[in-house]
């Protein structure tokens, strides 16, 4: 396994969008740009997976780039992730322990009947729409007990499977298909691991496994990730539950494991997530950082805590969107 290297580009992301109340900025995933949105303005949707410590709701959001105006579409849930589909305006999002449809910016929530199976402390945490279907996470109720799992959904048979279990908290993912079989990057945050899974054709099987990158040489927690453009590398985003004054996101590269670029966060050491956008002429990572669980001591040391922040980039062009799940596929 590589050890990691010293980055080859160190960047300062800026603060670029306070959310304008605590519940948004308490613990704020999963950006996406959208691109089957009504209307032409550029918009990052996100969520507020949970709007306080003892908190049982979040909520949807839609972050308008030009203007930086956010409207919240508040949920009697928890949201873990969302994709858009093919229906412009309706999301499939993963709240609790189901996966609904809900329209926005109206919040109508229209039942699957795709839930977790079992009844282990699970909630669904992070998720992808992948070719057919998706792949997503859950995280165990209190981060603590490896509990939870990977799970894939197929359009095609309408079945929910578990392909990977004994996780705590999993997170972040990147799918592409190779001559090889099917590769998934996971994050499971509280072992702190990376791993690189390939399955079989149809995730029938798992093939094998490997960590990216030893546990011990990452700066925190790994959370969210996005693949650059040409699918090499990924950018990770590291929440650091420790107080401190800064955050820190990396590209590492999934040939070995190696950090190319560093982003500093100064005064949000939380971060959750990374999104690749188009602002000011240019391609850009756009994080997403939280508060949450930070006592008022180390809050004033990260005065940034809660805020979207950017970062520079040396791309030319963004990632190719994710697929559009096909709604048709739960009638």
């Amino acid at each position: 396994m590589a050890a990691v290297e010293t980055p080859q580009a160190s960047r300062i992301a800026e603060p670029w969008y306070r959310p304008p109340t605590d519940e948004l900025r308490y613990l704020p995933e999963c950006p996406r740009l959208l691109r089957n949105l009504p209307g032409d303005a550029p918009v990052v949707g996100w969520v507020a997976i949970q709007h306080g410590p003892e908190r049982t709701d979040g909520s949807l959001n839609l972050l308008d780039l030009e203007t930086r105006r956010n409207t919240s579409i508040p949920l009697p849930g928890r949201p873990g992730f969302f994709v858009e589909t093919t229906r412009p305006g309706t999301w499939l999002v993963g709240m609790e322990r189901e996966l609904v449809l809900i329209k926005v910016p109206g919040g109508e929530i229209a039942k699957t009947g795709i839930t977790i199976p079992g009844n282990r402390p699970e909630v669904i945490n992070e998720g992808i729409a992948i070719p057919g279907g998706l792949v997503f996470g859950t995280k165990h109720e209190q981060v603590r007990d490896p509990v939870a799992a990977l799970y894939r959904f197929d359009c095609a048979t309408h079945t929910l499977r578990e392909i990977v279990g004994h996780q705590v908290c999993s997170n972040g993912k990147y799918f592409r298909c190779s001559d090889q079989g099917l590769d998934l990057i996971d994050i499971d945050s509280v072992p702190k691991t990376i791993a690189c899974y390939r399955f079989t054709s149809g995730f029938r099987q798992l093939v094998s496994r490997r960590l990216l990158v030893p546990p011990s040489a990452l700066p925190a927690l790994p959370d969210g990730l996005r693949a650059t453009p040409d699918g090499e590398s990924i950018v990770v985003a590291f929440y650091n539950p420790e107080a401190a004054g800064a955050g820190v996101a990396q590209e590492l590269r999934l040939a070995d494991g190696a950090v190319l670029t560093e982003w500093i966060l100064p005064g949000s050491p939380r971060v959750t997530c990374p999104e690749f956008v188009e602002l000011d002429g240019g391609i850009r990572v756009l994080f997403t950082t939280a508060v949450e669980g930070m006592p008022a001591e180390a809050q004033r040391q990260a005065p940034h805590a809660g805020w979207f922040f950017c970062g520079a980039t040396g791309l030319a062009r963004l990632p190719a969107p994710p697929p559009l799940f096909p709604v048709e596929s739960l009638a």
